[in-house]
């Protein structure tokens, strides 16, 4: 998942946008969930010369095909990092800060932002690590990742 394979995304639905000369500016793929009820997209990319909002009527398009395939609900994935409102601990709030104003994590500022014009409910998700030491280790982690 997050890798652009095109041999899996033969295997998947796509929801695309075509230019007049019907090559494609932007696509969506959809994965499985294994969750009941929920549908969930993987990859959502586009050219630099599609069109203003084909990422929008995207995720759009996915909502009314979920809708009519009899999913409840559509999961919009991770915004890594965000979701830390009120921090206790020294880690918490170093991560806060790398957040919101380490430029090199603004994608996930940005990642959020976008998302929250979709998502009406967030369900946090907690990482559990060994030592202070692996929680350094996850932005890294989370830049390779999810760097399109």
């Amino acid at each position: 998942q997050g890798m652009f394979v095109w041999e899996d995304l033969k295997q998947q639905t796509l929801i695309t946008v075509e230019n007049s000369e019907e090559k494609v500016v932007a696509f969506l793929n959809i994965i499985p969930d294994f969750a009941t009820g929920e549908g969930t997209y993987d990859l959502i990319r586009k050219t630099t010369d599609a069109p203003n909002g084909v990422m929008d009527f995207l995720i759009v398009e996915l909502f009314l095909y979920l809708k009519a395939e009899g999913y409840s609900f559509a999961n919009m994935g991770f915004a890594p990092m965000s979701g830390i409102d009120d921090p206790h601990t020294f880690k918490e709030k170093s991560m806060k800060f790398a957040y919101e104003k380490i430029r090199g994590f603004s994608q996930y500022k940005g990642l959020r932002e976008y998302k929250e014009k979709f998502v009406t409910v967030w369900i946090n998700k907690y990482l559990i690590y060994d030592h202070d030491y692996d929680l350094l280790q996850i932005p890294g982690a989370l830049m390779k990742v999810i760097k399109p």
